[in-house]
């Protein structure tokens, strides 16, 4: 009986270590391969797309939608995301065993709709250094209308927009403030005015960007100018190399007075620059992560190139070469740009370029909401009707 027992025992030990080994190695992408009686070695893909329910095709055979995970054999595939109305996402994607590969595809509208948000013109608009508002200029318009007013750009609860909101009246004081120069401080919050009286004298007045300003509170700060100024630029010089200080110092060597127009992300994982002079970035800055981008890099820089360094993934890719200046666009994923007669999106590696407006608009001024479902652009409709701002939508 007790060696009953203990056969029992050892057999169920056993199976439960089988049982336990074959869940472990079906987490890990194994999947059974009957002809071969053995366990053969899978990657994941994790199909997503914003829009999702879009068609996944996969060495151009249809194979599922999205969001969906699939388990397939370790190799290269040419993945192409599809949705009608949208435009399509490509990319050849390493599966590697054991590692889970995602596409994260974002699809832009071929359709985008274009909707006025002023309507009694805007004047020399100038976007706010945290991207969330736009101040602009109205002359000519209705009793009280003109003056300068605020558009939020950041959008209220169930995707409702903001109505622009004035912060100050021409009329006071016998001055014209649609007719000044203006600028933002350093954290957002302020709008410095210049108005000039003659050649040699001239105004100024901060202005708060969150509500009307009434006569009494208009100080001209013209005397203090000079340290007003500086003190936005030590602002901005500290926040800049708080964020200077986060990259690996071998980087930091490398691109020491060779590159200019140096942007962070909105989530601080990547830089955007554009090289000024020939260098070569070392491999190996930082620790590989496992199923890290196998796109083509460009670790070699060219003057004039745009290029994208990723912090997590020790990646350089090349953008391309761009006579307008590139900005990030607020997925992080994508970067925004205004070129002469259209506006375009590409990937940060490069890869899918989609012209997302063709259209006229004024002085390349366009620039992304928050959201990322929306663009801003000032332009207009009509021979004789006054440039505006208008937001064209994008999913």
């Amino acid at each position: 009986m007790n060696r009953g027992r203990l056969i029992f025992f050892f057999s169920s030990l056993v199976g439960i270590l089988v049982i336990a080994f074959l869940v472990i190695k079906l987490a890990q992408g194994y999947r059974p391969d009957i002809s071969r009686r053995t366990l053969r070695p899978t990657g994941l893909l994790v199909a997503t797309s914003i829009p999702d329910g879009a068609q996944l095709w996969l060495d151009g055979k249809l194979t599922s939608a999205t969001n969906t995970t699939l388990n397939l054999s370790p190799d290269e595939y040419q993945v192409e995301i599809k949705k009608d109305g949208f435009s399509s996402w490509k990319k050849k994607l390493k599966i590697e065993k054991e590692l889970v590969t995602k596409t994260d595809a974002y699809l832009f509208s071929t359709f985008p709709d274009l909707k006025a948000l002023t309507f009694t013109g805007a004047a020399s608009p100038s976007l706010s250094p945290d991207g969330q508002k736009v101040v602009f200029a109205v002359s000519g318009a209705s009793a009280g209308k003109d003056g300068l007013w605020i558009l939020d750009l950041a959008d209220r609860p169930l995707g409702l927009s903001r109505e622009p909101r004035q912060i100050i009246q021409s009329a006071l004081k016998g001055r014209d403030f649609a007719k000044g120069e203006y600028q933002w401080s350093s954290d957002s919050k302020q709008i410095l005015v210049t108005l000039s009286l003659s050649k040699s004298k001239e105004e100024n007045f901060l202005l708060d960007s969150d509500r009307l300003n009434p006569a009494t509170d208009l100080i001209d700060v013209t005397d203090n100018l000079v340290g007003i100024k500086q003190r936005w630029q030590q602002e901005e010089k500290i926040r800049q190399d708080a964020q200077l200080s986060k990259l690996p110092p071998k980087l930091l060597e490398t691109i020491d007075s060779r590159v200019a127009d140096i942007q962070f992300s909105p989530d601080e994982t990547k830089i955007l620059y554009t090289a000024t002079a020939s260098a070569s970035i070392p491999q190996d800055i930082i620790s590989p992560l496992p199923a890290s981008s196998t796109q083509p890099e460009s670790r070699n820089l060219e003057p004039g190139k745009v290029y994208v360094y990723d912090l997590k993934e020790d990646k350089n890719f090349s953008i391309g070469n761009y006579s307008s200046k590139a900005n990030w666009f607020p997925t992080s994923k994508h970067i925004f740009l205004v070129q002469k007669d259209k506006i375009s999106i590409i990937e940060y590696d490069g890869t899918n370029l989609v012209d997302v407006y063709s259209g006229p608009f004024e002085n390349s001024f366009a620039f992304p909401f928050p959201a990322g479902n929306r663009l801003l652009v000032l332009t207009s409709i009509g021979k004789d009707t006054p440039p505006n701002l208008y937001a064209i939508s994008l999913r």
